[in-house]
């Protein structure tokens, strides 16, 4: 009896993962270095980081133009720009990496963006082509964009077609002659 009592049932439910193999979806993280990003994401990230570069780069220039360029006020400038230029350097690099990830590509191909030309095609190809579908060997498929993510995206094609707008018509406006 006791034979009996150990036996599994036959009309148990499978223990199987019925999935597919495939794994949740996960939320991705900013400063993450693993994992993959999409398109949208990769837009979102670049547009933050470059924000956040304007907004420490144009006070300390304006600062230094305040003071006349005075050597103390200058070199402490040129050393928070050049910490805050490495650190966006890295955040590009990571950013780069993750959505290569997603292409199901490895991160040693940004080593391309040091040929001249192809640094062109690499960048057109991370922000053209689609990411892989399903789980890759780099991880699962990140979350669907939020609304915050996919407005600081698209202010960056809208920021360049006004900032092109705006360098054919101020000098129209202000009576510059253009060549």
């Amino acid at each position: 009896m006791s034979a009996e009592m150990t036996a599994e049932n036959p009309y148990s439910a499978p223990g199987a993962e019925l999935n597919g193999g495939q794994s949740d979806l996960y939320t991705p993280s900013i400063l993450s270095f693993s994992g993959r990003i999409g398109r949208l994401r990769y837009l979102a990230y670049s547009m933050g980081t470059y924000l956040l570069l304007m907004l420490v780069m144009v006070p300390l220039v304006g600062v230094s133009a305040l003071t006349g360029g005075e050597p103390n006020v200058s070199m402490i400038g040129m050393l928070i720009m050049g910490v805050v230029y490495i650190s966006m350097l890295v955040a590009w690099i990571t950013f780069a990496k993750r959505r290569l990830n997603d292409l199901n590509r490895n991160g040693w191909w940004l080593l391309l963006a040091l040929v001249p030309f192809v640094n062109f095609l690499l960048t057109i190809y991370m922000m053209f082509f689609p990411g892989t579908d399903g789980d890759n060997r780099y991880g699962a498929v990140p979350m669907a964009n939020t609304l915050g993510v996919q407005i600081l995206a698209w202010m960056m094609p809208v920021l360049m077609i006004v900032g092109i707008v705006a360098a054919v018509v101020i000098p129209q406006f202000a009576g510059i002659p253009t060549q």
